[in-house]
């Protein structure tokens, strides 16, 4: 029988983790399903308070895993709700079961690809077997759903990580509540228009003075050439799981407009902008170093990300230090003073 090198600390992770759960258990609120017209049966359904500061704090910190699927639908129905955008779930799947009887020109595209999404995952690794069927379904469904755009690429990663929480019918649900609601929709518009608005924004918006960006500049390296699946796949690919999990945990969250933004995205995206800029920030003694090659290499390889706690606290920073609304009790140059602490420390 294979014994943990370290029981003691395997015994205070387990014990770290079952706190923070019992922790999100209290922040949430429990309703029966038949109360919101969702899914079949009886049952019950969590909701939590978006705005709650506790909230706010604790999943910057990571959402516990076992209350990850819940804390995301959760999270994307209150702003479903709130700001009156989208159909209700159970309309959604509805139309999910329907589109699945309607052919899709992106089919054969969609056949080639699901092989090559997370194939080292023991969900997808049987062909037409178990995750990638699943997976063939929902990107079929959500091709259909969006005729304008169809399928592309890195949608296959998106809903794949979904399907890690999901039955197919819910990933198709966050599926169209992420392109709705958080911004996909517009990075994924015909002809991608709306990504390159979204690295544009982030190269004037939250690079411009940094030494980084005038690194990069020099060599001709613009923000579309690391950046595109950066965006497109919301770092799939780019970063360790665990670190992309808590890049989505605090997007599914805080990825609603910000009326005081004059951005194209309205702030939808700031998440993704704070994380390309910590990331950036992890690589800066590597970026300002190196030639075109290296430079480029180091930008479009996986980013190993060894501290997924320090890359968050990062994040935190670049996305505060961009939010007016909490200027009066957390000031720049407090924030400034952090940001220097924080990134003595090398999370890459």
């Amino acid at each position: 029988m294979l014994k943990s090198p370290h029981p003691e600390r395997s015994i205070v992770m387990r014990d770290k983790e079952n706190t923070r759960s019992r922790k999100w258990r209290e922040m949430a609120e429990r309703r029966k399903k038949s109360e919101r017209g969702i899914g079949k049966g009886s049952g019950l359904e969590w909701s939590f308070t978006t705005t709650d500061p506790k909230l706010i704090s604790r999943t910057w910190k990571g959402i516990p895993d076992c209350w990850r699927g819940v804390a995301w639908h959760a999270f994307l129905t209150t702003s479903s709700k709130l700001r009156r955008v989208g159909k209700p779930d159970v309309e959604l799947i509805a139309i999910y079961n329907e589109l699945l009887e309607r052919p899709s020109a992106d089919d054969v595209q969609i056949d080639l690809d699901v092989p090559r999404t997370i194939s080292s995952h023991v969900m997808f690794r049987r062909r037409y077997r178990g995750g990638q069927r699943l997976l063939f379904r929902v990107l079929h469904a959500l091709a259909l759903y969006n005729p304008d755009v169809g399928y592309v690429q890195g949608m296959a990663s998106i809903a794949a990580t979904l399907l890690c929480y999901y039955d197919e019918e819910t990933a198709f649900v966050m599926m169209v509540r992420l392109w709705e609601l958080r911004g996909l929709g517009k990075l994924y518009q015909s002809g991608f228009g709306g990504l390159m608005a979204a690295l544009d924004e982030f190269d004037a918006a939250w690079m411009r003075g940094n030494p980084i960006s005038k690194k990069l500049t020099d060599l001709g390296i613009g923000p579309t050439a690391y950046g595109t699946r950066w965006y497109l796949t919301v770092f799939n690919y780019s970063i360790p799981f665990a670190a992309q999990l808590r890049v989505w945990d605090v997007f599914m969250l805080l990825g609603d407009p910000d009326l005081g933004s004059k951005s194209h995205f309205d702030g939808t995206l700031d998440v993704l902008h704070a994380t390309s800029a910590a990331i950036l920030d992890g690589l800066k003694s590597i970026i300002l170093k190196s030639d075109f090659e290296d430079a480029m290499k180091n930008l479009t390889s996986f980013i190993p990300v060894k501290d997924e706690d320090m890359l968050m606290k990062v994040v935190k920073s670049e996305w505060k230090m961009r939010k007016r609304k909490f200027g009066h009790h957390f000031g720049q140059s407090r924030m400034e003073k952090l940001k220097g602490n924080i990134q003595s420390h090398n999370f890459v």
